[in-house]
């Protein structure tokens, strides 16, 4: 069954299929509440809040966009409303699944690597880390994004470039120099 006919039956009250629903949207939404908010315990409520915030208004949906979107838009509202009320917490971890071959050397760099990648996009202004979040991690088109966070597509490119720009100054030293690794 598709997201329509799963709405329009939870529309109807049926239980089991907003169930399906959310079965079918926790782990994104979890994981994009927890990039959000950098800490798991404000990432579950987040994205608890979001569900429940759903089903509530799952009336007012009437599919102008996809169940997605208005879904994630509300996910993002929890998870904003969560990092406002508090202060400040460490990186947040990215489900990057880099493993060692063999050397225990390599494993320690790739670490240290992902935690310079973690710091750095916990540093970027809220607003930048949103955007960068949705489009580099949840792989949403702009499109969507723009729909989520309820601002013009010129905006969310805008936040994405300048995140983006922001992110190549902070992590330079990791990238090759100018030719290097290049043959004639």
């Amino acid at each position: 069954m598709n997201d329509a006919e799963l709405v329009a039956r939870s529309q109807q009250g049926d239980t089991d299929a907003y169930d399906q629903l959310v079965g079918t949207y926790q782990h994104r939404i979890f994981s994009l509440a927890y990039r959000i908010t950098g800490n798991r315990e404000d990432a579950w409520d987040a994205a608890q809040e979001a569900f429940l915030k759903a089903y509530r208004n799952l009336y007012g949906f009437h599919g102008r966009a996809a169940f997605s979107t208005w879904l994630h838009r509300i996910a993002v509202n929890a998870a904003l409303d969560v990092v406002r009320r508090r202060a400040a917490q460490p990186p947040v971890p990215l489900d990057v699944t880099l493993r060692s071959l063999d050397d225990p050397a390599d494993e320690v760099m790739r670490s240290d690597l992902q935690q310079r990648v973690h710091r750095a996009i916990a540093a970027l202004p809220v607003e930048q880390r949103v955007a960068i979040v949705l489009r580099d991690l949840q792989g949403l088109r702009y499109e969507e994004i723009a729909g989520v966070l309820r601002i013009p597509i010129g905006t969310v490119r805008s936040r994405i470039s300048r995140g983006r720009e922001m992110l190549r100054v902070m992590l330079a030293d990791l990238a090759p120099a100018s030719g290097e690794g290049r043959t004639a």
